[in-house]
């Protein structure tokens, strides 16, 4: 007994012992699983929730939702459209075709788009407006891409609703109507077109040139015979000829194609110009159904809805169309003044001497390379000449008033150089001819010189030697007289006179009487008069040599030196020079006085034989002896002192001079005739004075005067030929000019592939390529070494087949005189220079389908119908018909629509972050909005470049470069500024530096971020490394892009503004549910993601994105369950406990019984070997 108690006494107590240390765990276990469960009963069931807080029909009855679930917007009142249809004077325009093409628009000055100013463009019922390449490149381009536009499409189109319609059914019109308001022309419409663009884009200076408007009323989707619903909107183009803009209208509640009836691309709403500017609507990146509701659309930038606004020009250029237009507007038809009276000089040489004319520096005008030479009349207008290094005449034009060549340059600039259209450029010529040297006469020439010897108008000399005041010359015609008057005075104590004072009056019916006197002063100085007052001369800028100059109205008088010179208003030029304190003076007289003129310089009537013709009108025999001469001038002596003035000097009453003949007995030195080269004014002179240096004088004198003369009637070779050269590319041309001159050789000013020329005028033309050139064909008098040019208009024809070359439309290249011809395709061709083959092919055939060259697009999809350009949808079943989506069935502006594959059910097209088929739980990641004030990424160059471009050629260089980097985020260039110049010391050229101030744009998707950030001023270095593919052809033939810049180092680009990435988030929304965060990686920009899929629920929770956030499921595993906000605690399972606790008891038990058996057997064999032991005893 005591034995069996001393053994039951372990197992007892050892249980007692496990059941005291194991209750405390058992009481946790038990406390920690009663805890979960009322935690998991505490989190509302989606079920539960939805049953209690929302009263939701079987078919909405949700799940997870624990708020009410939203309602659709009602549609709002949107813009209503402009006016349109008959009784606003709209045109209408259909064809009962699934697709047709409006006729083409041709805007006088072009309309911008992009970068480029297009000559065409037409609508199509598909909702474009599309501006072809050629005329002939027209397609109606059913199906959108479904990438929506890049700016660098194959088409450059707007787009106001691009989908494929079909006005087959006779359902549905297009009404249109052009408004061209190129003169400020009131319309209504165009007013309220420019307040909207003034207001919605802050372009407070606009005005509108022309305005297109087209409206596409109840157009039907295709195909019309089983589709519903139609669409009615309005595209409003405008363009002041620099800037356009299009609005886009859509009729509230118009706007009823159905969705689900559209089986490929959606819907593509903006526009892309085709080299590099587009924008796509901000419904693309909407839910389908929405993108199809514009009228719905609230616009966040103008707060209207149904209204979306797009500015369409790449960059702000002149419209030298629209400026040559105004100002052939503002002119009177056909040419003024005397035109008939003006013409240049034939040769610089020529020009030289002709003081009518004086030389002007325009280089600054773009007109360097040459020589200039204006005269200015107030009755005939003004004229300037352009020559050439050989002294060859270029050109001529016409000006209004002296000095202000802008008001002619610039209307020729507009007109004709920078303008790509030959037919403006003939406009402008109506209005001011060519100016050339048909019709020029030189100026008659009559000189006063020396001791006095004179010359007449008809070319007579003789020696006059009276002292006094004398009538030179008065000259008269119906328009205006002229007086000039000379004073003499004793020389020194000689027996001789010379001039010492000239005065002349000009009197015209257009100009008060100009009066100007020349006064002999000390030191061969001349005080000059006009109107009586002291001339203060200035120096003129524009005169190449620097010479001084009075210049006011009718008068113009230049000093270089001791020679002064006046021009009465462009006619007659008196020019007066002091040498050895002696005046001399030449006269020239215009060709309207001829056989209107008395006085000493005779009568000029090319009869020298009535030159000595006296106030009385008799006249003596030309070669009268001295005496006689002398008795004929006096006969001009005048005593009217009012146009010289008085004398300050006592004249005698007797003076007689020596003449010639009495020295003529005598013995002359032979010396002196030898100095005098047998001159008989020099010889006189020098005898008459006693002074050899007065007579050498004379002799330079009268010999300058013979040079004039003879330069005055020299004229160049004159070009005899073809002036308009046409040639087909490829084809050689052969044209002959001849020249009435002899020993004339002929050569070609530039040098050209294209071109050849032989000495005898024969000219050979085989054109290769359309690189600008100026053809000028010179042809040089090798014995006096005059030239002239001739500037043949040359046109040549690029088509494929010359056939289609339309010589007489033409369009300039690169401002040269080479012309390209029109091309007029046939049916088979389209292209520029129908270059092009038409094909099936052209237009992209329906989404997924291939198009086979010469056959087509192959067949639509299995499941669709038509002939593989335009695919439908089967006929919809007439099941679903009658079925429509229940009230609210999608949330967060999902769009609901009845699923014919799906058994008529309802389906959802949700926006990007929800995951689910209902638009209710978020999660999935999406790219963030942009806000409207994001600054610029903006950087600072300084280019370099030595071809003297112009701001537009440079920005436009600078602009398309950037545009062409790896990462394209360019927006703009807000600054060109020209600066400093020097010579490049390679070339010797002028090298021009520029200061570019450049704009790029923040996107989020991307590596746009951290190329901006990081990559970009070493990408602009190696942009501008020299390289042979920056040449690109320019639609426009407006500014180039071309300009060749030196390479720039680091130090020339700059960083003036850049955000790095945390400032940035502060741009960009996360529009999703709430705690989505941006998330950025230099490759993918900035993205919104939500925790959800950042792990936001530990221990391997689901994770479900709800409208407060994200909420977080836990899911039991092994033998834990996990608990908390995230899951972030884990518990032990009950069942799992009590499992652990019983296999541990049961473990217990059995090493008990183990134990038991072991002592058992101890004990046993104990007493049994002790038993025998005691029985012996």
């Amino acid at each position: 007994m005591k034995g069996a108690q001393w053994r039951r006494v372990p197992w007892v107590f050892l249980s007692c012992l496990c059941f005291c240390l194991l209750w405390p765990m058992i009481l946790g276990t038990i406390t920690t699983s009663m805890r979960i469960g009322s935690q998991r009963r505490t989190t509302p069931s989606p079920s539960t929730t939805s049953q209690t807080h929302t009263t939701l029909s079987p078919r909405t009855s949700i799940g997870t939702h624990s708020t009410p679930a939203p309602v659709p917007i009602k549609p709002k009142k949107g813009v209503p459209l402009f006016p349109y249809g008959p009784s606003a004077g709209d045109l209408e325009f259909v064809k009962r075709i699934s697709d047709f093409t409006s006729p083409l628009f041709k805007p006088q000055i072009g309309f911008p788009l992009g970068f480029s100013l297009r000559d065409y463009l037409y609508f199509t019922d598909n909702g474009q407006i599309i501006f072809p390449e050629s005329e002939y490149q027209v397609f109606s381009y059913p199906n959108p891409p479904r990438r929506g536009f890049t700016g660098w499409d194959p088409v450059a189109l707007v787009a106001p609703f691009w989908d494929d319609a079909d006005f087959s059914s006779g359902q549905g019109t297009i009404f249109y109507q052009e408004y061209e308001t190129l003169y400020n022309e009131h319309n209504l419409l165009v007013w309220q077109v420019e307040s909207w663009i003034r207001k919605f884009t802050y372009t407070w200076n606009y005005k509108a040139r022309w305005t297109l408007k087209v409206t596409w009323v109840k157009a039907p989707a295709y195909p019309a015979r089983w589709t519903f619903g139609t669409n009615t909107y309005q595209a409003i183009l405008s363009t002041d000829g620099s800037r356009s803009y299009a609005l886009f209208l859509y009729q509230n509640g118009g706007m009823q194609w159905d969705v689900t009836q559209r089986p490929g691309n959606p819907v593509l709403m903006g526009f892309s110009s085709g080299d590099g500017r587009f924008e796509n609507s901000p419904l693309t990146s909407q839910p389908l159904w929405q993108k199809y509701l514009p009228d719905q659309f609230l616009n966040s930038n103008s707060g209207a809805r149904g209204l979306q606004v797009y500015s369409l020009h790449g960059e702000e250029r002149p419209n030298y169309r629209l400026q040559c237009l105004q100002w052939l507007k503002r002119q009177p038809w056909g040419p003024t003044w005397g035109w008939n009276q003006i013409s240049c000089p034939c040769s610089w040489q020529q020009g030289l001497w002709d003081l009518r004319f004086q030389p002007i520096s325009m280089g600054w005008w773009g007109l360097g390379g040459g020589s200039h030479l204006c005269s200015f009349s107030s009755w005939r207008g003004g004229v300037c000449c352009h020559y050439g290094p050989w002294g060859e005449l270029l050109q001529g034009w016409t000006v209004h008033a002296p000095w202000q060549f802008d008001q002619e340059l610039e209307p020729w600039d507009w007109c004709c150089r920078w303008n790509d259209k030959p037919s403006f450029c003939a406009l402008y010529h109506q209005r001011r001819p060519r100016i050339g040297c048909a019709g020029y006469q030189p100026p008659r020439p009559a000189w006063m010189f020396g001791d006095p010897h004179i010359s007449t108008l008809d070319g007579v000399n003789f020696t006059f030697n009276g002292l006094g005041d004398f009538q030179l010359v008065r000259a008269w015609d119906g328009n205006s007289s002229f007086l000039l008057q000379g004073r003499t005075a004793q020389t020194r104590s000689a027996q001789a006179t010379n001039f010492i004072a000239f005065a002349a009056k000009y009197d015209t019916s257009q100009l008060n009487p100009i009066t100007v006197r020349w006064l002999l002063k000390p030191d061969d100085t001349i005080h000059v008069q006009v109107n009586n007052q002291t001339v203060t001369f200035e120096t003129n800028h524009e005169d190449p040599e620097g010479r001084e100059m009075f210049n006011t109205t009718g008068i113009i008088v230049t000093r270089n030196g001791s020679l002064v010179s006046a021009i009465f208003d462009g006619t007659v030029t008196i020019s007066v020079i002091a040498l050895s304190n002696i005046l001399h003076a030449s006269c020239g007289l215009p060709e309207a006085y001829r056989n209107r003129t008395e006085g000493l310089l005779g009568v000029w009537n090319d009869n020298p034989d009535d030159d000595f013709r006296m106030p009385n009108g008799s006249t003596i025999p030309r070669d009268s002896t001295e005496e006689l001469l002398f008795q004929y001038g006096m006969t001009w002596e005048i005593s009217d002192t009012r146009l010289l003035g008085k004398r300050d000097d006592h004249l005698p009453s007797n003076f007689i001079p020596v003449f010639f003949s009495q020295w003529r007995n005598e013995s002359l030195d032979d010396k002196l005739v030898s100095m005098c080269d047998g001159d008989k004014q020099c010889i006189y002179d020098s005898l008459a004075t006693g002074n050899t240096s007065t007579g050498l004088s004379t002799k330079m004198l009268f010999r300058k005067y013979q040079k004039m003369n003879t330069t005055l009637n020299k004229y160049p070779p004159f070009i005899t030929g073809q002036h308009v050269l046409e040639a087909h590319m490829g084809q050689t041309t052969r044209v002959q000019y001849t020249s009435h001159s002899k020993s004339v050789i002929f050569t070609l000013r530039n040098s050209s592939t294209d071109f050849r020329i032989f000495e005898n005028g024969t000219l050979l033309w085989t054109p290769k390529s359309l690189e600008p050139f100026a053809l000028e064909i010179l042809a040089r008098n090798v014995e006096d070494n005059l030239s002239s040019v001739l500037q043949p208009k040359t046109v040549v024809c690029a088509c494929r087949n010359e056939s289609q070359c339309v010589y007489n439309l033409t369009s300039r290249l690169g401002g040269s005189s080479l012309e390209v011809a029109g091309c007029k395709c046939d049916r088979n061709t389209f292209g520029h220079y129908c270059e092009h083959s038409k094909n099936l092919c052209e237009e992209p055939c329906f989404e997924s389908v291939r198009c086979i060259p010469g056959k087509g697009c192959e067949a639509c999809p299995p499941h669709l119908t038509g002939d593989g350009r335009h695919c439908a949808a089967l006929e919809t079943s007439p099941l679903c018909q009658n079925k429509s989506c229940p009230v609210n069935y999608c949330y967060n502006q999902g769009h609901c629509y009845v699923s014919q594959a799906l058994g008529c059910q309802p389906v959802c097209t949700c926006p990007p972050a929800f995951t689910d088929t209902r638009c209710f739980m978020a999660g999935n990641n999406f790219t963030p909005t942009l806000h409207q004030d994001l600054p610029l990424r903006i950087i600072q160059l300084w280019v370099s470049e030595e071809e003297n471009a112009s701001v537009t050629d440079v920005n436009a260089s600078v602009a398309y470069r950037l545009r062409n980097l790896n990462v394209r985020a360019f927006l703009r260039n807000s600054e060109v500024v020209p600066s400093d110049s020097e010579t490049a010391p390679a070339s010797g050229s002028l090298l021009r530096r520029w200061r570019v101030i450049s704009e790029f744009q923040y996107l989020p998707q991307g590596p746009v971020i951290d190329f901006l950030n990081t990559q970009l001023l070493e990408a602009v270095v190696v942009a501008f490394l020299p390289q042979a593919s920056w040449r690109r052809w320019n639609r426009s033939k407006g500014p180039r892009t071309d300009v060749n810049f030196h390479p720039l180092s680091r130090e020339d680009v700059k960083s003036l503004l850049a955000l790095n990435v945390s400032v940035l988030k502060n741009y960009f929304n996360c529009s999703g549910y709430k705690d989505y965060k941006l998330v950025y990686s230099p490759q993918s920009g900035l993205t919104c993601v939500s925790p959800c899929s950042d792990g936001y629920c530990e221990h391997g929770g689901q994770c479900q994105h709800l409208p407060q956030g994200p909420r977080c499921t836990c899911v039991p595993f092994s033998i834990y369950t996990p608990w908390g906000e995230r899951c972030e605690h884990l518990g032990m399972k009950l069942g799992a406990f009590f499992g652990i606790l019983f296999g541990a008891l049961g473990f217990l038990l059995l090493l008990e019984a183990v134990v038991f058996v072991v002592l058992r057997f101890w004990c046993y064999g104990r007493h049994h070997y002790s038993y025998p032991l005691d029985s012996e005893s």
